[in-house]
């Protein structure tokens, strides 16, 4: 490595170190979308809490943290009534981590 190369990948590094503490500061970790499976009640909110849960487990697939669908970005929640009365509803959003959180598996970075 030549003498000028090694000061410009130190300064590549703390760039991309700033780049990622700004994102976690503003909550910008999401994964790809999600969704629930069709979940099912005898009435919206038992529908909207299964879909909801099943959801969190899908998305708990990706880490610690990603669980949570009151941190999801894009929530989309889809319900209807079969004719028998019994509602299905669907979850889907792209699981984020909570704001100033970061991911576990940065890229670790050679200084």
């Amino acid at each position: 490595m030549s003498a000028r190369t090694i000061p410009r990948s130190a300064a590549m590094s703390v760039l991309m170190l700033a780049l990622l503490t700004g994102e976690a500061a503003a909550g910008k970790y999401c994964g790809d979308p999600v969704e629930s499976g069709k979940a099912s009640g005898a009435t919206r909110e038992e529908a909207l809490i299964a879909a909801q849960r099943w959801w969190s487990s899908r998305a708990g697939a990706l880490g610690k943290g990603y669980e949570h669908w009151d941190n999801a970005a894009d929530q989309a929640m889809d319900c209807t009534q079969d004719g028998k009365g019994t509602f299905h509803c669907r979850a889907s959003g792209r699981p984020c981590l909570p704001d100033g959180t970061l991911p576990d598996n940065l890229p670790k970075l050679d200084l």
